[in-house]
């Protein structure tokens, strides 16, 4: 469990470091937080949680030094950038999604053994040569587009940011499955599970965290391997900070990935009863050592 001494930051209590509602934590009597935007004036870094900052003022700078620093980021994040006429993702997505034919749909469902419906949810297109798939952000906006080839060799479109795989007509709350990869997540789709995708086990972080945070559920079907481990490990210790209840789940000894425990038979109230089975994860921040080891480094200046 996450230790007493630390709660996460609310409107109400919002993160003393970086002025924010969310993704921070802050020590109940107010002395420390930890904070996941800024790092400067930071004692130390707390794994991929974020930066402990002490706020006693004979140990460390008062909070509004923060918040200052805080608002002139602001504002260099906000000036307005140079004119650079980039590619419009959500028209190109969208041409080759007419682009693609019924029987090139079809045709592809039947090569990874899912429901052409949840290949449509997806938004898959086809631009001569590969099928398409859109990478959204958080806020559901095309910021890429990947290429998977007949052969099954990917590529992206060129200028492409990475982003997430998030079906049209998503439901906003309840269970959601986090994934990795386009095939796998239409395997989801066809076994009638709300699902996004990541594009690899180990990128979009926080921006999957994001993406999740209204749920009541998340979990991650990590693919059967140690990266696949390792990436599904990391993801959670993140979202935990931020999602209520946080599970993860494995296929069985053998099978690497969702979409083939689905083609080993796997079903909807299979996977919703190991679900249901699986215990949340819990992560704990150590957060007296950290404390002790900020005491021993002030003793040796």
């Amino acid at each position: 469990m996450i230790t007493e001494k630390m709660q996460r930051v609310s409107k109400q209590n919002p993160c003393p470091v970086c002025g924010k509602p969310d993704w921070c934590l802050i020590a109940e009597d107010g002395s420390a937080a930890i904070c996941a935007r800024i790092e400067q004036g930071c004692i130390k870094r707390c794994g991929d949680v974020g930066w402990l900052h002490i706020l006693c003022k004979n140990v460390h700078n008062v909070p509004n030094v923060h918040k200052a620093i805080a608002r002139r980021r602001q504002v260099l994040q906000t000036k307005p950038s140079p004119n650079r006429k980039g590619k419009d993702f959500v028209s190109l997505a969208a041409k080759y999604k007419k682009q693609l034919t019924e029987a090139d749909l079809n045709r592809l469902a039947v090569a990874l053994g899912v429901s052409a419906y949840s290949l449509k949810r997806l938004g898959v297109g086809w631009d001569g040569k590969s099928y398409t798939f859109p990478m959204s952000n958080d806020f559901g906006k095309v910021v890429g587009i990947r290429r998977r080839f007949q052969d099954g060799h990917k590529l992206s479109v060129s200028s492409s940011r990475t982003g997430l795989f998030i079906p049209a007509k998503l439901s906003p709350t309840g269970l959601l499955l986090i994934v990795e990869g386009e095939s796998d997540l239409a395997a989801a789709l066809t076994l009638g599970f709300e699902t996004i995708g990541r594009p690899n086990c180990n990128s979009r972080v926080e921006m999957t965290a994001k993406a999740a945070k209204s749920r009541s559920e998340t979990v991650i079907i990590g693919d059967n391997d140690l990266p696949g481990r390792k990436g599904a490990e990391k993801l959670a210790q993140v979202m935990v900070l931020h999602c209520p209840n946080v599970k993860i789940v494995y296929p069985p000894e053998g099978i690497n990935d969702l979409r083939q425990w689905m083609q080993a038979g796997l079903t909807h109230e299979e996977l919703q009863t190991v679900i249901n089975r699986t215990i949340p994860i819990r992560i704990n921040i150590n957060f007296t050592k950290c404390q002790k080891s900020t005491e021993a480094t002030r003793c040796r200046k």
